[in-house]
Order: C-alpha cells, then structure tokens, then sequence
C-alpha cells in the first residue's frame, strides 16, 4: 500500500488544490491511501473522506509555538499557539497520534532538541519539500531515539503529490507506522526546488501580512 501521508488542500492558507483534485491527482499517481494535513483545519479531510475515492486518513499540520507538529487519526481541532507539550496532550485527548512535521525546517521545524525534550509518537523523517541534507539529520535523529517513522510530500501544489510517503502491507497505515512496520519513498527537494520553495514562501508570506502559518 502506497500513502503519501503530508497533503494540503485549499483549506490550508498556502493550499492550492481542491479536496476534489487532491483525490483525482493521487489515485491517477497510483496512491492507495493519502492523509490530509491542512494548517489548523480538518475540514478538507473530513470532506476527502466523504467522497470515498481513496482511503483518507484525517490529519492537521498543527501551529505551536515552536513550530509545526503533525496530528494523525483525529477528528476535532487542536488549538494552535500552544506549547508543544500541550498540542501532545490535545492530539491524545482527541483520538490521534502526535508527530514532528519536518523537524529541521528554517520557517516551521521545531527543532532537534524540542524532538528530543517532548514525547512524540513518531517523527517526519522524510519530506519531499526538504534538502536531502536536512531529511537525513531526521532520519538519524529518530533512530537515536528509537521512535516511529513517517514520511510525505508536503504538497501544496498539483504537481508535488505524492513525492515522497510510506509503503505497508496493512490496510491500517498508523498501526503499522506505530510498530515500524513501513518502508519510505521518496525525493527531496534540489536546488532548482529550494529556489522555487523561497519564492513561493517569501510571497506567501508578505500577502499573509508577515504573519507566519
């Protein structure tokens, strides 16, 4: 089974494809299953869900004060601007597991020592919208701590869907992420993709009013 597990549709501020085309694009890519991970919305993934194209795991890309942390397997909004420790405490209460988005990322990695110092359920060790480089120091830090793994592609745009993701043998994609039991595909991002990524982030950023997602 082959699941990118980090999509944005336009319910994120930054999204720029439809739950409808979301779906369309990852099936047409040969994706079995996909998870939506809007910015401090739910919206778009319950509404994937509905519509049965593929099997959609519900998700947020939640905002804390750090930085950004990833919420599988929950149906109800997690307040952003909280501690990281607390956005956890909200993922569980809800239903979810907690995992650190992207750790290594400038605008909204929360770094290596707020992984080390807070109790993830798994951590982003691959994402198609990072350097290789900044994908490798994440996947070394979750082996030192010995925690689950994820992956995805991060999509924003049409053409970056599935990218990067997870391949399992069981249809229950956060149970086997759970027990270790995936495999990780993927491409990071080049420089070509990082002057791209700048630019639309930059731009995205000024219309937003400097304010950060």
């Amino acid at each position: 089974m082959k699941v990118d597990m980090h999509i944005h549709s336009i319910y994120s501020a930054d999204g720029m494809v439809s739950v409808k085309d979301v779906l369309k694009i990852a099936k047409k890519r040969g994706l079995e299953a996909i998870a939506i991970t809007d910015h401090n919305e739910i919206k778009g993934a319950l509404k994937a869900m509905k519509m049965g194209v593929l099997p959609v795991i519900p998700g947020i890309e939640i905002s804390t004060i750090s930085g950004h942390v990833l919420a599988y397997g929950i149906d109800c909004i997690i307040p952003r601007d909280l501690e990281i420790e607390e956005t956890i405490e909200k993922v569980h209460e809800c239903g979810g597991i907690a995992v650190a988005a992207h750790p290594y990322r400038f605008w909204s990695g929360i770094g290596e020592k707020n992984v080390r110092h807070n109790k993830f359920d798994a951590i982003e060790i691959f994402n198609a919208r990072c350097k290789k480089k900044s994908n490798l120091k994440a996947r070394k830090l979750g082996y030192d701590l010995g925690l689950p793994f994820t992956a995805g592609s991060d999509a924003h745009y049409p053409e970056e869907i599935g990218r990067a993701g997870l391949i399992t043998e069981s249809d229950d994609v956060l149970d086997s992420i759970l027990k270790k039991k995936v495999k990780i595909f993927g491409v990071s991002r080049n420089m070509y993709g990082t002057i791209k990524y700048v630019k639309r982030a930059v731009s995205q950023w000024i219309t937003r009013g400097f304010r950060r997602i």
